[in-house]
C-alpha cells in the first residue's frame, strides 16, 4: 500500500531528474529567473524525495518517531515555499522587480503568511499545532497542517492577482501560460490536502514545472548559438515589456558599424567565428565588475547589455573598457582586420521614452562616425533630425491630409540638342512644425511604414496634371522623369494605377519616364517583370537610376526593357579624383552601344560638364544647371532659356 501511495512521488522524482538534467544544459545560466527555476525544481526534488520517505517511514516501525516527524517536518515545509518562489519566478519572467521597491508595505504584507507558517511549523516542534504522530504511526493533522495549504493557495491567489495586474496587457500569451500551472497545482493541492491516499502535490508542481520548461521556452529556444547570448526576438520582447512596464534601465549599445564591409572582406563564416571572440570579451569584463546583466545579440555585428540597477553607477566605466577590449583584442586573422565599433549609453526612460525609439537609435549607431569614446544616447536623441525621425510617422499623416508636400522640377540637359528637353519630378517636404525635410531623411522611414504608397500616387498625379496643363504645352519639354520606390515596384497595381492616371488626364505615355532605381530591379522579378512589361507597351520609357551604387549587375541592363541608364554622382567623384576616366569612359560607350541613352547626374562644375560631353553622355543633371525648383519656378527657367 504505502509504495502505490508513493507512487506519485516516485513519477516525480524521476522527472524531476530528467528536467534537471535538461534545465541546466539548455538553460542560460546567470538569470533571476533561471535561478529561481532552479531553486524550484531542486525544492521540489526534494519534496518529492522526502514524502515518498514519509510514506515509507510510517511502514517501518524501526524507524524513530522522532525521524518520522523531522521528515514530515521537512516536507512541508519545502512545499510551503514553492509558492514563494514561483512568485518570484513570475517577478522576474515578467522582469517587474523594479516596481517592488515602489510597494514595501506590500511585499512585507505579502511576505508575513509565509513567515506565520515556518513559526507554525518550528512551533509545531513543541506544541502539535500542526500535526502529531499517532499511536499507529498514522499522521494525526491540526489546524496548523492545513494552514500551509492555506498558505500555499494564498500565495497562488497572489501570484494571479500580480499576473492579472503586470502581464496580461502586454503579453497575452505569457499570461496564460504563467497562469495554467497555477491551477494545476491548485487541483493536486485540493486532492492531497483532503485524501491522505494521493501524494499528488509534488507530482502536480512537477508536471507544472515541466509545462515551464518545455512551453515558456522564450529564452531557451532563442539562443545565438554563435555567441550563447540572447537573439534579437528576445531583445526586443524585453524592451518592449520593459517599456510598458516603466522600468529604469541602462543599456550598453555596441555596434560594429564596419560588419557589413569585413563580411565581404572575409565572408560569412569568418565573420560569424569572429563574433563569438568579441562575445566571450563582453562577458568577461561583465564578470569581471561582478555585474548582474542581460546580454544581447541582434545581429550583423550589434550587440546590447541590459544592466542591473547596482551596476548603474559603473555604466559607463563598463561601456568604455568593452569598446577599447574589443578595439585592442580582436582582430580578424586572415587580414589583422580591426572591427571599427560605436558604443552607445542609454539611460531609460531618461534618454529614450519608447522602444521604437530605442530601435531607431540602434539603427542611426550604425551609420555614425566612430571616433572610439562612448557616446551618450542623449547626445544624439536631442537632435532635431532624431526627433523628426522619431516623430515621422505624425509628420507624413499631417502632410498628406493637409497637402504639405510638394512637387519639384530640376531640369535635365540635352547635350545633342543644347536645349532642357527634360526634368526630373522630386517630391518635397515642408513642414510647419520643422521647417524643410530632405527626402533623405522622410522616404526611408516612409518606405517602412508604407506610406510610400501614399506619397507615390500624390507625385503621380502631380506630374500627370503637370503635363496634361496647357503651361506644359507651351515648354517644349520632351518628358518628366518620375521616380518609383522600391516599394512601388512590387506593388501589383502599380502599372494600373499609372495607366489609369493618364486615361482619366489623356496624357500622351511617351510624355512621362519611370524611374526604377538599381536597388528595386534586385527584388522580385516576376512582379517588376509584369509591371515594366504593361507600361512599356502603353507607350511608357523605363530609366535605371543610381546605376553604379546597387547590385551593379549588366544582366539585369539586358532583361529589362530600359530607355535611359542613369549614371550616380559617385562617377562624378570618381571622374575629379581622376585615374578612372578610361572605366568611366568605356562603360558609357558600351551602354551607348546597347542602344541607351546615358545621363549623368550631379553634375555640378563646367569642368565635369565637358568631360562627360566628351566622353559622349547624352543629358546632364545636377546643380551646374539648376537646383530642382517649383513648378512656377521651373516654367521661368525654361522661358528664360528659351527667349
Amino acid at each position: 500500500m504505502g509504495s502505490d501511495i508513493a507512487a506519485y512521488d516516485y513519477c516525480a522524482f524521476i522527472l524531476l531528474v530528467i528536467i534537471v538534467v535538461y534545465y541546466f544544459r539548455t538553460s542560460v545560466h546567470g538569470t533571476h529567473r533561471v535561478r529561481i527555476m532552479a531553486l524550484i525544481v531542486l525544492i521540489t526534488l526534494a519534496a518529492s524525495a522526502f514524502d515518498a520517505t514519509r510514506v515509507r517511514f510510517a511502514l517501518i516501525k524501526e524507524v524513530s518517531d522522532v525521524r518520522f516527524f523531522a521528515v514530515n517536518f521537512v516536507y512541508l515545509l519545502l512545499i510551503s515555499s514553492i509558492p514563494v518562489l514561483y512568485l518570484m519566478y513570475i517577478v522576474a519572467t515578467t522582469d517587474t522587480w523594479h516596481k517592488l521597491t515602489r510597494f514595501k508595505i506590500e511585499v512585507v504584507l505579502c511576505a508575513i503568511p509565509m513567515a506565520v507558517n515556518i513559526i507554525v511549523l518550528v512551533l509545531n516542534w513543541y506544541v502539535p499545532v500542526a500535526f502529531e504522530i499517532g499511536p499507529e504511526r498514522n499522521l494525526i493533522r491540526h489546524w496548523g497542517y492545513y494552514l500551509v495549504f492555506f498558505v500555499f493557495m494564498l500565495y497562488g491567489v497572489i501570484s494571479q492577482v500580480f499576473l492579472k495586474k503586470n502581464v496580461y496587457p502586454v503579453d497575452r500569451k505569457r499570461y496564460y501560460v504563467l497562469l495554467v500551472p497555477l491551477i494545476i497545482v491548485m487541483i493536486g493541492l485540493i486532492l492531497g490536502s483532503v485524501s491522505s491516499g494521493h501524494h499528488v502535490v509534488c507530482f502536480s508542481v512537477a508536471i507544472c514545472i515541466l509545462m515551464l520548461v518545455l512551453i515558456n521556452r522564450r529564452v531557451e529556444d532563442s539562443i545565438d548559438i554563435v555567441t550563447g547570448m540572447h537573439t534579437y526576438k528576445v531583445f526586443a520582447e524585453d524592451m518592449y515589456t520593459n517599456f510598458k512596464t516603466g522600468k529604469q534601465m541602462e543599456l550598453i549599445l555596441i555596434n560594429i558599424i564596419n560588419f557589413k564591409h569585413a563580411l565581404r572582406m572575409a565572408g560569412y563564416d569568418s565573420m560569424l567565428a569572429m563574433m563569438a571572440p568579441v562575445s566571450s570579451e563582453i562577458l568577461r569584463i561583465m564578470k569581471k565588475y561582478h555585474a548582474q546583466f542581460m546580454c544581447y545579440y541582434n545581429g550583423d555585428g550589434k550587440f546590447a547589455i541590459e544592466l542591473s540597477k547596482k551596476n548603474f553607477t559603473y555604466a559607463h566605466e563598463i561601456a568604455e573598457e568593452i569598446s577599447n577590449s574589443i578595439r585592442q583584442n580582436i582582430r580578424m586573422e586572415i587580414s589583422d582586420f580591426e572591427l571599427d565599433i560605436n558604443t552607445c549609453l542609454v539611460r531609460c526612460p531618461d534618454d529614450i521614452s519608447d522602444v521604437n525609439a530605442l530601435f531607431m537609435l540602434i539603427a542611426d549607431l550604425d551609420i555614425a562616425e566612430s571616433d572610439g569614446k562612448v557616446v551618450s544616447a542623449s547626445s544624439i536623441t536631442g537632435t532635431k533630425e532624431f526627433t523628426m525621425k522619431k516623430e515621422m510617422s505624425t509628420i507624413i499623416d499631417r502632410a498628406l491630409a493637409n497637402h504639405y508636400f510638394s512637387v519639384f522640377y530640376q531640369p535635365i540637359y540635352d547635350t545633342r540638342t543644347g536645349k532642357f528637353s527634360s526634368a526630373e519630378a522630386l517630391v518635397r517636404l515642408r513642414d510647419p512644425k520643422y521647417g524643410y525635410i530632405s527626402p533623405q531623411l522622410f522616404i526611408p522611414l516612409a518606405e517602412k511604414s508604407g506610406a510610400i504608397h501614399a506619397i507615390g500616387s500624390f507625385v503621380l498625379e502631380e506630374v500627370v496634371k503637370f503635363i496634361a496643363s496647357d503651361d506644359f504645352a507651351d515648354l517644349g519639354v520632351d518628358y518628366i522623369e518620375i521616380n518609383l520606390s522600391v516599394m512601388q515596384c512590387l506593388r501589383s497595381d502599380l502599372a494600373d494605377e499609372v495607366i489609369g492616371l493618364v486615361t482619366k488626364y489623356k496624357v500622351d505615355p511617351s510624355k512621362i519616364n519611370l524611374e526604377i532605381t538599381e536597388t528595386a530591379s534586385g527584388y522580385s522579378q516576376s512582379k517588376l517583370s509584369t509591371n515594366i512589361e504593361k507600361l512599356t507597351n502603353r507607350g511608357f520609357t523605363i530609366s535605371l537610376d543610381d546605376f553604379g551604387t546597387g547590385y551593379s549587375n549588366l544582366m539585369r541592363i539586358t532583361q529589362l526593357p530600359l530607355n535611359i541608364v542613369k549614371l550616380d554622382r559617385a562617377f562624378v567623384i570618381m571622374e575629379e579624383n581622376g585615374g578612372h576616366h578610361i572605366i568611366i569612359k568605356n562603360l558609357i560607350e558600351m551602354l551607348k552601344n546597347m542602344d541607351l541613352k546615358v545621363l549623368v547626374e550631379g553634375v555640378e562644375t563646367e569642368e565635369m560638364v565637358d568631360s562627360f560631353v566628351r566622353m559622349g553622355v547624352d543629358e546632364i543633371q545636377g546643380f551646374y544647371y539648376s537646383r530642382p525648383l517649383t513648378k512656377s519656378a521651373y516654367i521661368r527657367f525654361l522661358k528664360e532659356k528659351t527667349a
